[in-house]
């Protein structure tokens, strides 16, 4: 496991991060609309108006995901490391709060997308995290999936019979840690979270391009292998323990 000063020789120097342009340039409609469609998700699974809605972006890059909701009127934080990117998002008016800064039982929301897979601490972060959410509240953790990986180095442990797509969840020193739904789960756990599963009706009534063929047949299948028939390394786990004096969060599912 790298130590801190190798990660950040890894992340800076050896694999640079790319520029808020560049990924402008990467983004289309269908990335757009996905973004928009978890914002629309989170909004309806609340049943609140978006500006009593407090979301956190817990490593938010180049803050897509907490741009989104602010378009939509909640009330975003975001937490961050690279200096660039902090000072962006300040520049667009993100509330930057470092991890310490983060209050207790506190958002309805925190999105991590790509994050606990670059973690020295993960069971540390979680247990952080799971404590500034309001009890009700939602954890989302989207990390790549190593299944397939992991199974095809039980059979022949050589790197080099990995495709591309393979070598990506558990790339060594840039991915410390790998993940399969199971252990997702497992995770989650130890920081008394449980997986959630959401309304289809909620899911489904906030994504658009539906009139697409590709488009609905991705919709579909999406939703249904995430929360119905779990395997992916997508997941919304909910607080559900309630400790003396704190307030919690009316929702259904």
């Amino acid at each position: 496991m790298p130590t801190e000063i190798l990660l950040a020789d890894i992340y800076d120097a050896w694999m640079p991060r790319g520029s808020r342009e560049e990924l402008r340039g990467d983004l289309n409609l269908d990335d757009y609309r996905y973004l928009a469609n978890e914002v629309q998700f989170l909004i309806q699974h609340f049943r609140l108006h978006p500006k009593q809605i407090s979301v956190l972006d817990f490593g938010f890059g180049w803050a897509e995901w907490a741009r989104m909701a602010m378009a939509y009127g909640c009330d975003v934080s975001g937490s961050e490391l690279s200096r660039d990117r902090i000072e962006y998002a300040e520049s667009i008016g993100l509330n930057v709060l470092a991890v310490d800064q983060l209050p207790a039982n506190h958002f309805h929301f925190i999105n991590t997308e790509q994050v606990f897979e670059h973690l020295v601490d993960p069971n540390h972060l979680i247990a952080h995290l799971a404590t500034r959410i309001r009890v009700g509240g939602i954890l989302k953790i989207s990390v790549p999936d190593s299944s397939r990986s992991l199974r095809k180095l039980a059979s022949n442990p050589d790197f080099s019979s990995l495709s591309r797509d393979e070598i990506m969840p558990i790339a060594p020193l840039e991915h410390i840690n790998s993940f399969t739904h199971k252990s997702l789960v497992a995770l989650a756990h130890t920081a008394g979270l449980k997986r959630l599963r959401p309304s289809l009706y909620k899911l489904y009534n906030g994504s658009s391009g539906w009139l697409e063929v590709s488009g609905a047949i991705k919709l579909i299948g999406r939703h249904l292998y995430r929360h119905i028939f779990p395997k992916s390394t997508f997941a919304y786990f909910v607080r559900t323990l309630r400790k003396e004096g704190e307030s919690g969060v009316k929702t259904n599912a």
